[in-house]
C-alpha cells in the first residue's frame, strides 16, 4: 500500500515553496537526502524550483486577475472588456460653451417701421471654426444659424441704416481632420487604424462612389437613424423627421490602448442583397459545401458572414474618413475670447451679395468654456463599464424613459418635461373608447415642449412621432409606451413686504422680484411638483433689505383662447392644503408664464 502525496498549492510565495520541497524531501526521501543546508547544492536546486514555482504563480494570478473587471489593471484589458459590457472609452472629452456671434442688417421699412432686412440674413453653416485668441484652440459650431429667421434673435438698433442682430450658438472645442484608406479585394471584418492625439468621434467615412458608410454601435445593427427634413418645421418647430433607415455599408469604432481608433467593417463579400433572407436556390448557393447535395446536411449557418448581414466589406475603393480631435484640460478657455470666427463658408440664404454685411460678423463667449479634460483614467473606466453593464442601453425603470426622452436630438424637436406613470386608470381626456381596458405593461408618458420664446406648450403630432420612434429602439419588447400632453398651469404671484429702514424700497422690490423669477425658473420645475409656499416666504426674507412679508398670493393665469395663457382654468385655494398648492390629478405643471408682469410686488408701510 502506497501512501498518497498531499502536495499544499496554496500558498505560492517562493518561502513557501521551499518550505513545502525541504518538507516533501524531509518526509519521501529521508535517507536519500537529508542534508539542508545553505551550502549543499542540493539547496540550490530545491531554490531554484521555488523560483520557477514562484514566478509562475505570479503570472497565473496576474492572467486571472486580468479577467476580471474589477481586479484588472491592463489598460488593454480594460478596454477589451469595457466593449463587451457596452461601454466606450474616451481618448479626450470637448470643452463646450454658448457663442453670441453678431451681424449687420440693412434696414427696411415694413408699416411705416423701420425693421431689419431679412435678405441680408446670413447662413451660419454647421462646423464653422472658431478660433481661440489666447490659446489658439479651435472650436466648431454644433448647429446651423440662421439669420434670416429672426426667432430667438436679439436685435439693437445700430445706426440709422444698420441694425445690430445676435444670435447664440452652441460650440465645442475640435477641429475637423481627415484620412484615407485604399481597399482591393474585399475582405471579411477588414479594419484600419487612425493614428492621431485626442480623437473625438469619427465625423463621417465615405467611398469613392460618394456612398456613405454609417456608423453603428455593433455590427449585427442593420438600421441606423436617418432625418429627413421637415416640410411643416414653421408651424410645429420640429427641424427634422426621424426615421430608421437600413444601412448596408456600417462600421464600428474602438479606441485602442494607444490611443489609436480603430474602425472595422462588415463582412459582407457578395454582392446579393440581404435586405430580406429567405432562403432560395440562389441565395441558399452562398452557404453550400461543394459536393453535398442534401440540403439538410449541406447548409452551413455560417453563410451569413458571406452576405451584407454583418455590413458590407469595401472593396475596389478609397474611404475618405473625416474625424473630430480636441478637447484635452487646455480646451478650457476663459470669457471673451472666442472672437476669431471663419467667414470663409458663410454665404446669404437670398443669394445676395453684400461684402460689407458679410465681413461685420463677429463672435464672442459670454461665459468660458468648460467640460474639457484628458483621457478616461484607468478607475473611470472600470466604473463606467459596471454602469453601462446594469444599464445595457435599455430603458427599464421610469427614469430610464425620462432620460431617454429628455436625450431626443434637438433636431428632431425637443421635449422639455417628462413625466412617466403606470398605466393603471383610464382617463376619459386621453381616450376615445370609454370603455377602454388599462394595460398592466404600459406606462403613460406625458410631455410638454417649448414654443421659441422657452414658454410651455402641447408637443406636436410631429414631435410625439420622433419620439416615438426614437424610444421604440431602447424600451422592452414587453412594454407599451403611451404619449400623452400633459397640463402647464400658469400662475402669477402677488405680494406685499415691509422694508428694514435705511434701504431703498425700489431696489430691495427689484432684488425680491429676481429671487422669484430665479425660483420659479421653469429649468427648476418638473411635472407634479407642488409649490411650497413656506419656500417662498423664506426666499423673499431671504432678500437684503426685507424685514416682514405682509401678504403673499397665488393666482391663476388664464387665457380661454390660448393665445397668451394656457386655456386650463384651476382653482388654487381648492388646491392649497397645508401651506402646500397641489397639481392637478392629472399630470400638469405650474408655469410663471411672463415673469416680468406676472410677479408683482408692493412694499408698505404700517
Amino acid at each position: 500500500m502506497t501512501q498518497d502525496k498531499n502536495i499544499s498549492y496554496l500558498n505560492k510565495d517562493f518561502s513557501t515553496f521551499k518550505a513545502n520541497l525541504i518538507n516533501y524531501a524531509k518526509t519521501y526521501f529521508p535517507t536519500a537526502y537529508n542534508d539542508f543546508s545553505d551550502a549543499n547544492p542540493g539547496a540550490m536546486f530545491i531554490e531554484m524550483a521555488s523560483y520557477v514555482g514562484d514566478v509562475m504563480s505570479f503570472y497565473l494570478d496576474n492572467q486571472v486577475q486580468e479577467n476580471y473587471l474589477l481586479y484588472a489593471k491592463e489598460k488593454e484589458n480594460l478596454y477589451a472588456m469595457s466593449y463587451v459590457l457596452g461601454y466606450r472609452p474616451k481618448a479626450s472629452y470637448a470643452s463646450s460653451t454658448i457663442v453670441d456671434i453678431f451681424q449687420l442688417m440693412p434696414s427696411t421699412v415694413i408699416n411705416n417701421a423701420a425693421v431689419p432686412d431679412t435678405n441680408y440674413g446670413l447662413i451660419i453653416p454647421t462646423n464653422t471654426t472658431l478660433t481661440s485668441v489666447s490659446t489658439g484652440t479651435k472650436f466648431l459650431t454644433t448647429e446651423q444659424v440662421d439669420f434670416s429667421d429672426l426667432t430667438n434673435a436679439t436685435i439693437t438698433f445700430y445706426n440709422t441704416s444698420n441694425f445690430l442682430v445676435k444670435k447664440s450658438i452652441p460650440v465645442i472645442s475640435a477641429e475637423i481632420k481627415s484620412t484615407t484608406f485604399s481597399f482591393s479585394n474585399p475582405t471579411k471584418f477588414s479594419t484600419v487604424n487612425i493614428t492621431d492625439s485626442n480623437i473625438l468621434q469619427i465625423l463621417d467615412v465615405t467611398d469613392s462612389n460618394g456612398n456613405l458608410y454609417y456608423e453603428v454601435p455593433y455590427l449585427a445593427q442593420s438600421t441606423i437613424y436617418d432625418r429627413l427634413a421637415n416640410p411643416t418645421y414653421n408651424s410645429d418647430q420640429v427641424p427634422y423627421l426621424l426615421k430608421l433607415k437600413r444601412a448596408p455599408r456600417r462600421f464600428v469604432s474602438r479606441l485602442l490602448s494607444d490611443n489609436s481608433l480603430q474602425l472595422e467593417f462588415g463582412a459582407g463579400v457578395s454582392n446579393k442583397s440581404d435586405n430580406n433572407i429567405i432562403p432560395t436556390p440562389d441565395n441558399i448557393q452562398l452557404g453550400l459545401v461543394p459536393g453535398i447535395s442534401n440540403l439538410l446536411d449541406n447548409y452551413n449557418q455560417t453563410s451569413i458572414f458571406y452576405t451584407q448581414e454583418y455590413g458590407l466589406a469595401p472593396s475596389n475603393t478609397i474611404l475618405t474618413v473625416r474625424y473630430l480631435t480636441g478637447g484635452g484640460i487646455t480646451s478650457n478657455v476663459p470669457a471673451n475670447d472666442l472672437t476669431n470666427i471663419d467667414i470663409s463658408a458663410v454665404y446669404f440664404k437670398s443669394g445676395i451679395t453684400d461684402n460689407t454685411v458679410k465681413n461685420s460678423v463677429v463672435s464672442t463667449n459670454p461665459t468660458p468654456s468648460s467640460g474639457g479634460r484628458s483621457a478616461d483614467e484607468i478607475e473611470e473606466i472600470r466604473n463606467n463599464a459596471l454602469y453601462a453593464h446594469s444599464s445595457q442601453l435599455r430603458a427599464v425603470t421610469k427614469n430610464d424613459y425620462i432620460v431617454r426622452a429628455l436625450s431626443l436630438p434637438s433636431d428632431y424637436g425637443s421635449i422639455s418635461k417628462v413625466y412617466v406613470s403606470q398605466d393603471l386608470s383610464v382617463n376619459p381626456q386621453f381616450t376615445t373608447a370609454p370603455t377602454a381596458v388599462s394595460n398592466p405593461l404600459a406606462l403613460d408618458m406625458y410631455i410638454l415642449a417649448y414654443n421659441s420664446n422657452k414658454n410651455l406648450i402641447a408637443a406636436t403630432t410631429t414631435l410625439k412621432q420622433n419620439l416615438a420612434t426614437y424610444l421604440n429602439e431602447y424600451r422592452m419588447v414587453t412594454d407599451a409606451i403611451n404619449i400623452k400632453d400633459a397640463f402647464y398651469i400658469n400662475i402669477g404671484i402677488n405680494f406685499d413686504i415691509t422694508i428694514v429702514g435705511g434701504f431703498n424700497n425700489q431696489l430691495v422690490l427689484q432684488d425680491c422680484s429676481n429671487a422669484l423669477k430665479n425660483y420659479f425658473n421653469i429649468d427648476n420645475w418638473q411635472i407634479n411638483q407642488p409649490i411650497i409656499l413656506s419656500e417662498i416666504m423664506i426666499t423673499l426674507l431671504q432678500t437684503k433689505g426685507v424685514q416682514s412679508v405682509v401678504k403673499l398670493e397665488i393666482i391663476n393665469k388664464q387665457d380661454i383662447t390660448g393665445t397668451t395663457y394656457s386655456t386650463l382654468g384651476y382653482d388654487i385655494s381648492g388646491a392649497t392644503r397645508n401651506g402646500n398648492i397641489y397639481p392637478s390629478a392629472d399630470p400638469s405643471i405650474f408655469e410663471v408664464r411672463y415673469p416680468d408682469t406676472d410677479i408683482q410686488g408692493r412694499v408698505v408701510t404700517y
